[in-house]
């Protein structure tokens, strides 16, 4: 199975709204996306053989998290080989589960380890599946044809079922064509479409310039929410600590925080605890002390937890086209049944030490794998 499409590539332009991510990459013209395919090729051949087809067929998905799952576990495999380490085995069988972890591994310093990868998302498989078939619609409507107004998009809700993609849009053509050409369109009633627990609202606007018409949407409404990445990265890796149960050895996390905020210590917060601070009434009044609330995946309220995942590679946002710029940190369980003592990554190694993280400084992703400066636009 081939990744990239043999096709004519003259499109320079930024992706579409709501276009899949392997969509664009697959057919930009850009030269930095001609990089992009070309470096992802080239790892995909260090891939063994018998399992790249399942890993093309998840890169070329037009869901983005399968698409972003299935590249973070190459980027993982490349980093491995690229830190001298092998992989022995692609999902290798275990004798007490049917479930398989995505690596194991022999690493340079002589010992094995099993590695996983998981993406965190805060997003079920139902919420993932629930915003493909909203971006397929709204991938619809911005290429419904308006020459004269541009398009502001308000989205409450997401759909349960398919949108009734031709229906919406033929609604939505006749809407257009009965709009005024000037201002008096801002005042003309909504398009809106509800459908399956979804409603797509839109309001006209006149272009000032309608000869640059590309687009139909102009502008979208995002409603406010929550922003909790130690929540998300907590659930990622509570799904991955005991999933394969006792191991013989070693068994390492990667988790690619997915979350626009996504901040380097959400891992720590997500595995230790979140900060909190304690106040206590003591003979000299009040004293007060940072300390962390018992809710990290290996310290809870009877203390330490998770003991068999032995350390967390952590990183944020790494996609094929910003990883470079990316930096990770390997941090290892304090309490780990079996602990990882050595494994080079080239990352920010947390060690444990005397109660404490002996932190010691790695490379960014672009430095690891010997990227220029500035790739892939240079």
């Amino acid at each position: 199975m081939i990744l990239f499409d043999d096709i004519a590539r003259a499109d320079t332009n930024v992706p579409d709204q709501h276009e899949a991510a392997f969509a664009y990459l697959n057919r930009s013209g850009r030269p930095e996306a001609s990089r992009v395919r070309q470096l992802i090729e080239g790892w995909l051949s260090r891939y063994p053989a018998h399992d790249r087809d399942a890993l093309i067929a998840r890169l070329r998905s037009t869901i983005d998290d399968q698409h972003r799952g299935a590249f973070f576990e190459l980027f993982v495999h490349e980093l491995l080989l690229t830190r001298g380490h092998r992989i022995l085995e692609i999902e290798p069988k275990l004798p007490h589960t049917p479930k398989t972890p995505d690596f194991l591994v022999q690493a340079k310093e002589g010992h094995r380890l099993y590695l996983e990868c998981v993406l965190a998302t805060g997003r079920s498989q139902q919420e993932v599946a629930a915003q493909a078939r909203l971006n397929q619609a709204l991938t619809a409507l911005d290429r419904a044809s308006s020459p004269h107004h541009f398009l502001d998009l308000t989205v409450h809700g997401v759909p349960t079922a398919p949108i009734s993609i031709k229906a919406m849009t033929k609604a939505l053509r006749a809407w257009i064509a009965g709009l005024p050409d000037d201002d008096s369109a801002m005042d003309a009633a909504p398009f809106q479409h509800q459908e399956h627990g979804a409603t797509i609202s839109l309001r006209a606007f006149p272009r000032r310039h309608p000869e640059r018409a590309r687009r139909s949407i102009g502008a979208r409404f995002f409603p406010a929410r929550q922003v909790t990445v130690d929540d998300d990265v907590r659930g990622a890796l509570e799904k991955k600590a005991s999933r394969y149960g006792a191991l013989d050895q070693p068994y390492v996390v990667a988790v690619n925080a997915l979350e626009m905020f996504a901040r380097e210590d959400a891992a720590i917060d997500a595995l230790l605890g979140t900060p909190c601070m304690v106040v206590e009434q003591t003979a000299d009044g009040l004293s007060h002390r940072e300390s962390r609330n018992p809710n990290g995946v290996w310290c809870g309220p009877g203390g330490a937890r998770r003991k068999g995942l032995s350390a967390v590679l952590s990183t944020e946002r790494v996609d094929p086209w910003n990883f470079a710029i990316r930096r990770g940190r390997l941090i290892r369980n304090p309490w780990a049944t079996a602990p990882v003592l050595s494994f080079d990554l080239g990352v920010d190694d947390f060690q444990p030490e005397e109660g404490r993280y002996r932190i010691t400084a790695g490379q960014s992703m672009g430095e690891i794998f010997g990227l220029p400066d500035g790739w892939p636009e240079a």
